[in-house]
């Protein structure tokens, strides 16, 4: 009966740690977005809606809410996040990861109006909007990646 005992004990306590380290990937997976996995495989890919009704005067109409939520854990030496719109003037206005960071990127011709940047990212949280000059919406493909 003793020896029963134990073993149930030690079951539960394996459960108990099992139940608390999945809590914890849900936890992480919930704050950090798909950060943990893009950053383990190196690319990324969203797909969505351009647009919005916000003029950000200077970068197109954007949603109210970013896009997308890109954070980066530690620094990282070649980032790019590369836009693809079918339609439209798109735009790629990435916010942080300080308070007044600030790039707005505009598609043009010689980029096929394609927006783009790449180089070094600090680490940090980026809000990321794809928005459109025209103040029209099209469905949008967002790559981000770490390959050159």
């Amino acid at each position: 009966m003793i020896k029963m005992l134990k073993s149930l004990k030690y079951n539960l306590l394996v459960v108990s740690l099992f139940t608390l380290v999945w809590l914890v990937v849900e936890a992480s997976n919930f704050y950090f977005g798909s950060t943990l996995r893009a950053q383990m495989i190196g690319i990324e890919r969203v797909e969505g809606t351009s647009g919005g009704e916000v003029d950000s005067k200077d970068c197109g109409y954007i949603a109210h809410n970013p896009n997308h939520i890109l954070n980066l854990m530690q620094r990282t030496d070649y980032l790019r996040v590369s836009l693809q719109a079918n339609g439209g003037e798109p735009t790629l206005l990435i916010l942080g990861p300080g308070a007044k960071d600030r790039f707005c990127i505009l598609g043009d011709r010689s980029s096929g109006l394609n927006p783009e940047l790449a180089g070094v990212w600090e680490s940090g949280k980026y809000l990321i909007y794809i928005g459109d000059r025209t103040g029209s919406q099209h469905s949008f493909i967002l790559n981000i990646s770490t390959k050159k």
